[in-house]
């Protein structure tokens, strides 16, 4: 009787241990599963709804600080500059509203004077991202009130009133400025001359980012890398339209009529000799020259030389591997006779992302799919496919595509 007892215990423990085992299992995929659900559901809630950014810190002006900074107003400086760092974060993925960010910026330049970095970081914030390019020159007159013997705050201003806001008048003012400062360098008084050029404007712009960019890695400020990395292929190919639209109108003016394509350009020697800058070229020279022991923005002409062809005459390629090609509507004098093929797409990625909205929209109020694109957008007929396509649409799931770029 005990022997059988013996054998039937132990059975009996194992089953009770698997049960508590099954029980600790349902009990996690009862509070686990639920809490999978609702964490899903409140992440796309935000992908489809982000919630503007709010600055829980409240500044009032930077004299105010100084009272009860006791002496550490750069220690409030460094503290209010992270915070903007983490507003232009936040208002860049939300609203993109960089105004109240100017208060922190004006703080900060209030506790610390001579932070250069914060007036330039500053205006490229407020006027270069946030496009108010006359409030981001506020920053910048203040830094040079505050340093008048610092060339680099001028000579931004320079850019900015150039190149933004196409001022030569106001540019060359702040370009005179910078040329008085001691520390100015070697490649600031060829700006003048630059500006004397049809498409001096572009290259005052490409190589003043690229000096933002050098000076950025020297500094290893990763946000300004990233900032001007990014700026710098739409700077190359604004360049690039300017050339192509210059050259169709001289080509109609020089044959009176039309170009079929651009590659007639080339024929007919319309294209006037530029300096073509390489894209790979330029970020191969970059990385080339950051392995080197000292300040890469000692090799800024290295890098601009490695990267440009000089007196190029052939039809520039897209710096992002896009294309261009003729505005079927072109006639001359248009500003508009050459077309970015990179804004092509974003505009056919909105318009596919706007209708895809309303068949989803249609498909939630009425239970089924659209039989066909003129029952939930009748305007079809007037939207043709930008590139000569079709419009694709698969009623039995709801499923609309370019037929020239189905991946779309």
């Amino acid at each position: 009787m005990n022997g059988s007892a013996e054998h039937i215990c132990p059975k009996a423990s194992c089953v009770k241990r698997m049960f508590r085992i099954l029980l600790r299992i349902l009990l996690f995929l009862c509070f686990f599963l639920p809490a999978v659900l609702i964490q899903n559901k409140q992440l796309n809630l935000v992908r489809s709804h982000p919630r503007l950014y709010r600055d829980s810190l409240y500044l009032p002006s930077g004299r105010s600080i100084r009272l009860v900074s006791v002496g550490y107003d750069r220690f409030m400086a460094d503290f209010i500059w992270l915070r903007s760092i983490q507003a232009f974060g936040g208002h860049w993925g939300t609203d993109q509203n960089y105004k109240p960010i100017f208060h922190l910026f004006d703080v900060i330049t209030d506790l610390d004077p001579n932070f250069l970095d914060a007036y330039t970081f500053g205006n490229l914030v407020i006027g270069d991202e946030g496009g108010d390019q006359i409030l981001g020159l506020q920053l910048i007159d203040k830094g040079i009130l505050k340093n008048p013997r610092k060339y680099k705050i001028s000579y931004w201003g320079g850019y900015v009133a150039y190149w933004q806001m196409n001022n030569p008048d106001l540019a060359k003012y702040y370009y005179a400025r910078a040329l008085k400062c001691p520390d100015v360098p070697d490649f600031v008084p060829r700006i003048l001359a630059y500006m004397e050029m049809k498409s001096g404007r572009y290259q005052v712009a490409f190589e003043k980012y690229l000096q933002d960019w050098l000076a950025a890695i020297d500094e290893r400020d990763d946000v300004v890398v990233g900032i001007v990395r990014r700026r710098i292929p739409d700077i190359l190919s604004e360049w690039n339209l300017f050339i192509l639209r210059q050259a169709v109108n001289k080509y109609i003016q020089n044959t009176g009529h039309e170009p079929k394509n651009l590659k007639d350009l080339e024929i007919a020697n319309t294209i006037d000799p530029y300096p073509l800058v390489v894209v790979p070229a330029l970020f191969q020279s970059v990385e080339y020259y950051r392995q080197m022991p000292d300040k890469i923005m000692k090799h800024l002409q290295d890098i601009i030389d490695a990267s440009t062809r000089k007196d190029t005459i052939r039809i520039p390629p897209h710096p992002r591997g896009y294309w261009y090609q003729l505005n079927p509507d072109v006639y001359a004098g248009s500003e508009v006779n050459v077309l970015d093929g990179e804004k092509m797409v974003e505009n056919l990625e909105m318009l596919l992302s706007r209708l895809r909205a309303i068949i989803f929209n249609y498909k939630c109020a009425k239970g089924r799919f659209p039989l066909s694109i003129q029952e939930f957008y009748p305007k079809i007929k007037n939207t043709p496919e930008p590139f000569g396509g079709e419009w694709v649409y698969i009623p039995a799931v709801g499923r609309l595509y370019s037929s020239t770029m189905p991946f779309l």
